[in-house]
């Protein structure tokens, strides 16, 4: 029975770093997405949000600190999915605010 127990907290504790890495890509690709759809642009807030948060994450994972990372690995892509929301929101709106200038219409 204690070799059983053993072997599950040895399994248990060596899942940490390969969740924490998953989370961590994750949140990577989700933040990928949001800046693919311009969202430091868009939703600057919540694009920094998710950069900081994954930087964190990387950094609470360089310590074995596997728990944490994955927690700030969950933030980072809930700020990174917010954020191209947010994008997604201003659906038919242009690209920028000020209409652009033709040749024509700059002499």
């Amino acid at each position: 029975m204690a070799r059983r127990g053993t072997i599950l907290a040895c399994l248990l504790l060596g899942c940490g770093p390969l969740t924490a890495t998953s989370a961590i890509d994750d949140a990577d690709r989700a933040l990928v997405r949001a800046r693919a759809a311009d969202s430091e642009r868009y939703a600057a807030y919540e694009t920094a949000l998710a950069e900081l948060y994954l930087a964190k994450a990387r950094e609470e994972q360089g310590y074995a600190q596997y728990g944490e990372a994955r927690s700030l690995a969950s933030e980072a892509q809930r700020f990174a999915n917010a954020a191209s929301r947010k994008v997604a929101d201003r659906g038919g709106e242009p690209a920028s605010q000020s209409p652009k200038r033709t040749a024509v219409q700059q002499r």
